[in-house]
């Protein structure tokens, strides 16, 4: 979206009716309406849901989700080989089945039923750590790099994973062999394989030759990341339109490459001149806003452009998400009756309508005052909240997501390891659950029913259960049914925070009350020096004045100079961080790291 003015894609015409919708070819009404089987496979991404999956009893880290099992797997004749386990959400959990080397094996097995070479190639990606994408890793992780033989490419590598999962399913492994450069101690990379290939290597014929798919990686690794919502001169870098015009709607080159590239919607769109009186216009790419991804994956899951389009339409139609600083919001809210928690007409638009839970909101009336919508960066909750919606989409059911946020948003939010005043607490003398991390996590759990504090309000307290590591060790001791073991841990836990965090604390504070007074006293010296310059500019200059200072100081007109120059040398004298502390500080805080 440019910022002023739109710049228009195509002269001025009357908006078109929406895009006709082209359905795919529905899912087995035996996987579609089977409550153990999620709606779609997670892939690489984390699944925020309560779900089954399937395992090889000899090969318990190769995990394929539901949605892979009942679609390839649950109907042949290697299905009894599989466990079924009901698991909790765990970030590091992914499903290795949906992959084109993995499904190129299952097709082959039904001609050749080779189980042992499958069962081989199950347990070798299972000793291979995922793709972290975008995250750069060091090398302790020990992964393995691959990159081109020639010369085509410079600087590009992709994790074993990838080359595993995506290159071997096509001839173009031939062109990569492990990198000839270990990854030194110390630095951190990251893999390489662009979104656009994982696309292009599905769609069969896409490119016929690795110098073609080489020429593309080339073109798209010299394209800046997308500049977001703070936008750019529109004529420093390319943009993309829909075809069939939607006002006001650019998408820069980089997200083109990153979603649309290869994709179902590629034919959709073209490259989008940018006129001379728009060269230093800035335009914002409109593929940065949330709804409009979240709408775009949706169409992705139904091989339907027109969901896309449809959902942009409005999207741009209505003013921005608003945040609570942002004053009173034009655009129509939207709510859900049982808690006042608000939708903005785009978010309503590219988030909620897509996947049908439109039917769950009311339109809210007018606010004279400021709103939050649940989806913007600024709301505290946005992460668990999108994670929840996720867990909704997974699971077909709305209520996951519309009971966690009529029970969360009224809490106060979990403040960590800081110590707070006068809250409710839940848990034993040994350990504590904040009101949010009693409702989201411990509440529905099987030990909760031993706690011995429930909704006590405690003078001052901190929250024990916020931490992937101690949620890690509540689950397993759920599991063991034993929650001595589990307060064994946290007493050593409470213990090390007694020792470390206070200190940092009072460390940091110490530092940031010196700092903040050196800031004062350099404010004040340059406003007394000013105005004692205005003063001396005003004299004569026949030395028939007095003059206020020392040697040290230096003379000034008046007394406020010679004031402001010796509080300059006391703010030079100030040094925050006093030597040695920062090493403490570090020092305290890999300690309580060790069990955070």
């Amino acid at each position: 979206m440019a910022s002023g003015q739109y710049p228009p894609p195509i002269p001025p015409r009357p908006l078109p009716p929406p895009v006709p919708s082209r359905r795919p070819v529905p899912t087995p009404p035996a996987i579609q309406n089977d409550p153990e089987v999620i709606a779609l496979c997670p892939g690489n991404q984390p699944l925020y849901a309560t779900a089954y999956w399937y395992s090889l009893p000899s090969i318990p880290t190769y995990e394929v989700c539901s949605h892979c099992f009942a679609s390839h797997i649950r109907s042949t004749p290697w299905a009894a080989q599989f466990q079924k386990h009901l698991r909790s959400p765990d970030p590091s959990r992914r499903c290795r089945f949906d992959t084109p080397r993995m499904l190129q094996l299952w097709s082959h097995l039904a001609q050749n039923h080779d189980w042992p070479a499958v069962t081989a190639y199950m347990a070798h990606r299972a000793s291979i750590p995922n793709c972290t994408g975008k995250t750069p890793v060091a090398a302790e992780a020990g992964i393995k790099w691959y990159s081109p033989r020639g010369n085509e490419l410079h600087n590009f590598g992709v994790c074993a994973a990838c080359y595993e999962d995506l290159l071997l399913a096509t001839p173009f492994a031939a062109h990569f062999g492990l990198n000839p450069q270990k990854q030194p101690p110390g630095e951190l990379w990251n893999c390489k394989m662009p979104l656009f290939v994982h696309r292009a290597i599905e769609t069969p014929g896409k490119y016929a030759t690795w110098a073609a798919l080489a020429a593309d990686i080339g073109r798209y690794m010299q394209i800046p990341p997308c500049d977001g919502p703070t936008g750019i001169a529109a004529g420093k870098r390319g943009w993309y339109r829909p075809r069939r015009a939607i006002e006001g709607l650019v998408v820069c080159d980089s997200c083109y490459w990153e979603y649309l590239a290869s994709s179902l919607m590629e034919r959709e769109w073209e490259a989008m001149p940018v006129g001379f009186q728009h060269q230093w216009t800035t335009w914002a790419c409109d593929m940065s806003l949330l709804p409009m991804k979240v709408a775009y994956l949706k169409a992705l899951m139904e091989k339907d452009y027109g969901i896309w389009w449809n959902a942009a339409r409005a999207i741009m139609a209505s003013p921005p998400c608003p945040s609570a600083s942002g004053g009173v919001y034009p655009g129509t809210w939207y709510k859900l009756p049982r808690a006042e928690v608000y939708v903005c007409a785009q978010c309503f638009a590219g988030i909620i309508f897509p996947f049908r839970f439109g039917n769950h909101f009311v339109q809210a009336y007018a606010h004279n005052g400021p709103r939050t919508c649940i989806f913007n960066a600024a709301t505290p909750r946005r992460e668990q909240f999108l994670n929840r919606f996720d867990e909704s989409i997974s699971l077909r059911d709305f209520s996951k997501f519309e009971n966690y946020v009529v029970r969360l948003s009224p809490l106060p939010l979990c403040s960590t390891s800081t110590m707070v005043h006068n809250r409710r607490w839940y848990g034993t003398n040994d350990f504590l659950a904040c009101e949010s991390c009693w409702e989201e996590f411990v509440k529905d759990t099987s030990l909760a029913s031993q706690l011995s504090l429930k909704g006590v309000v405690v003078p001052a307290a901190c929250c024990d259960m916020y931490s992937a590591r101690m949620r890690r060790l509540w689950m397993t001791a759920c599991s063991k049914n034993n929650l001595a073991e589990f307060t064994a841990f946290a007493k050593h836990r409470s213990a090390v925070y007694a020792q470390t965090v206070p200190r940092m604390q009072e460390i940091l504070a110490m530092a940031k009350m010196r700092m903040e007074q050196k800031q004062t006293l350099m404010m004040s010296s340059i406003m007394l020096q000013g105005a004692s310059n205005v003063v001396g500019a005003s004299q004569s200059a026949d030395f028939s004045h007095t003059l206020y200072g020392n040697a040290a100081l230096g003379y000034h007109a008046t007394p406020a100079g010679a004031q402001g120059a010796a509080q300059f040398d006391q703010a030079l004298g100030i040094n925050p961080v006093q030597g040695g502390e920062m090493m403490q500080v570090a020092q305290l805080e890999a300690m309580w790291k060790q069990v955070e």
